[in-house]
């Protein structure tokens, strides 16, 4: 069995497609090139080229970066000095190649500078919508979310589907159905673009900024959280935590976003007219107000 790697510069997906084709051979699951644990890799990589590692401040990014990915998450860290030209496996030590060949190893973040590499290593990963790269190697492209860029996503999640889950669960009560307000769609992808930065989830209270650019929204209320996964597992989520205020009549306009498993719910009581297509399947098809 070989396990040196080829040369590639320090390419994190060529050194996790090395990774996953030495787990095959041992019969084990492949694992994942994450953003969010290569972003920590990066940061202990600085602080090590710093001379200041501190394994404690590893335990705070833990904390506030990486639980959040998981309800039971268990993340590990290296700096290897030697592990240059990506021949990862023979000059690894015994417990990183243990822990690289765990059979609950789920996925991995890489960052290199000058040869010397920080991994970090996680497991009890439950927001997918994360990976960055699948074990089939496939790259997984961030989308522009400022755009409609396809026929049914907008601000990274399904806008239809959402909006005909929501519906319909107004419909059954006999509640009339919502329309996508435009400034709260904008507000929206704002918070969780906060919230992906700061890496935790959290309501950013602007009521009164967004209801002065447009005197037309009465009334707000937001909601935000993590571990989104489909737009009507989040419409599950929302009723069960926020039912009152999600079927209230008083409330006709919402705002719907999500940005590496964050998102945010925001409901708007709008004194201007709302339409009527309740259930749309495209994102042409979906009443916006503005």
């Amino acid at each position: 069995m070989t396990d040196a790697l080829e040369p590639h510069s320090g390419n994190p997906q060529k050194i996790v497609e090395k990774i996953n084709t030495d787990r095959k051979i041992r019969n084990l699951k492949p694992v994942f090139l994450h953003r969010a644990l290569s972003d920590v890799a990066q940061v202990m990589g600085e602080r090590y080229a710093n001379a200041n590692p501190n394994p404690s401040y590893f335990d705070r990014l833990v904390v506030n970066r990486l639980e959040p990915l998981g309800t039971s998450v268990s993340a590990s860290y290296t700096t290897l000095r030697v592990f240059k030209n990506d021949k990862y496996v023979d000059r690894l030590k015994q417990t990183i190649k243990d822990t690289l060949f765990d059979s609950s190893l789920e996925a991995i973040g890489v960052y290199e500078a000058a040869g010397v590499y920080t991994l970090v290593l996680a497991s009890g990963l439950n927001n997918y919508p994360l990976i960055e790269i699948s074990p089939d190697t496939a790259q997984y492209v961030p989308p522009d979310y400022t755009g409609k860029y396809s026929t049914t996503v907008e601000n990274g999640i399904n806008v239809p589907a959402f909006v005909t889950a929501m519906n319909r669960e107004r419909r059954n009560t006999g509640v009339d159905v919502f329309a996508v307000h435009t400034l709260l769609h904008k507000e929206a992808w704002k918070q969780v673009v906060q919230m992906s930065k700061q890496g935790h989830s959290s309501v950013y209270d602007n009521d009164a900024d967004v209801c002065i650019l447009d005197t037309s929204v009465r009334e707000l209320f937001q909601t935000a959280g993590d571990g989104f996964q489909t737009a009507k597992l989040l419409v599950d989520s929302v009723l069960l935590s926020y039912g009152s205020i999600a079927l209230d009549q008083k409330y006709n306009a919402i705002g719907v976003a999500q940005k590496d498993g964050y998102w945010s719910v925001i409901f708007g009581s709008c004194c201007k007219s709302v339409g009527r297509c309740a259930y749309p399947q495209t994102l042409d098809k979906v009443d916006y107000i503005s």
